[in-house]
């Protein structure tokens, strides 16, 4: 059962997908606006993913480079492909993907005479990687940039939209928006992703990514609001920084989560109704065990210094933001 607030805009644009209007093609023409490049709408953020790396031809036995400090779906889309994921550790400013460790990984691949197609850079939590570094560092070695900014919808890199920052780029609209469903920014190759897309069969597989008219009419009525939302994000979280309670905020931070040392306060938090993540780092989880981890410095990972951390959503109004301020001053979690 769907309930819809008839006074809001996404009650008529239902109505209007419901009649037969395209909303699929609105929010594409919207995004193409938005970054100035060929934007695609999908079903899901991992369908994004599955595309970019097809795109950048990457099939079984490739390595493809990943951070560790991320969602571990995303990294499941490439080891589902037969791809094998090599991490990267975090750089401590950024909290997204350390050059060093990257350009550490590039020179043992090339050792292998087995180079990566792609390089997966995580906005890890809304944070903003360095792309003026990395993407100029990935191209000098023949990969291409997959930009991830499913946390980042609303942040930008030196006034480029998130998501505009690589070769391809994977949106979610189901993070920050009540809407759903994901896009990729393909840039000129819109036909090839639109007909690896929607594939009824492909290899043996079964992908079917369009996305479901009704759900882009409702992030197409949502996407207007997603410069409010980043604001609110970006404010709640330098009250907490301010506070000494967060990490600093990242330049063009979306504003999506903030790093807090809570000790063992999740549990108690998230009781109390905030968004609170403790994210396991992906290279330490079983599946991903055998496979290899390039740390920031010699026996120093960053990411491993992160994992200590909690993440708390910071899309949440200005009086849940005091009260979560009171509660970590009070309780000296």
């Amino acid at each position: 059962m769907l309930l819809i607030d008839r006074g809001s805009d996404a009650a008529g644009t239902v109505c209007n997908a419901l009649d037969g209007t395209n909303f699929v093609e609105r929010l594409e023409c919207a995004l193409t606006d938005m970054y100035s490049r060929d934007v695609i709408a999908l079903s899901s953020p991992d369908g994004a993913i599955h595309t970019a790396l097809h795109l950048c031809g990457v099939g079984a036995g490739d390595y493809v480079f990943v951070p560790t400090y991320t969602f571990y779906s995303y990294i499941a889309t490439v080891s589902n492909l037969g791809a094998v994921p090599v991490f990267i550790d975090s750089d401590p400013v950024t909290r997204c993907m350390s050059s060093s460790a990257l350009e550490a990984a590039f020179t043992w691949a090339e050792l292998q005479r087995k180079t990566p197609k792609a390089v997966i850079v995580d906005n890890a939590f809304g944070s903003v990687a360095d792309y003026s570094t990395l993407y100029p560092l990935v191209r000098s070695h023949g990969a291409f940039l997959i930009e991830l900014a499913c946390d980042a919808l609303g942040g930008d890199y030196s006034g480029v939209p998130c998501g505009g920052n690589g070769d391809y780029g994977i949106l979610s609209f189901g993070k920050r928006l009540a809407g759903g469903g994901a896009a990729l920014v393909c840039g000129g190759e819109k036909t090839a992703a639109a007909r690896f897309t929607r594939a009824q069969y492909s290899s043996g597989e079964s992908h079917d990514y369009r996305l479901h008219n009704i759900v882009a009419a409702l992030s197409f009525a949502l996407l207007g609001d997603i410069k409010k939302i980043a604001s609110r994000g970006r404010s709640n979280l330098a009250a907490l920084v301010s506070a000494d309670l967060a990490l600093p905020l990242v330049p063009g931070d979306a504003g999506a989560y903030a790093v807090c040392d809570l000790g063992a306060g999740s549990p108690r938090l998230s009781e109390m109704g905030f968004d609170v993540k403790r994210p396991p780092l992906v290279h330490t989880l079983y599946q991903y065990s055998h496979c290899t981890y390039f740390e920031h410095e010699i026996q120093y990972s960053v990411a491993e210094h992160l994992s200590k951390y909690a993440l708390i959503g910071m899309d949440i109004s200005t009086f849940a933001r005091r009260k979560l301020t009171h509660i970590l001053k009070k309780s000296n979690i």
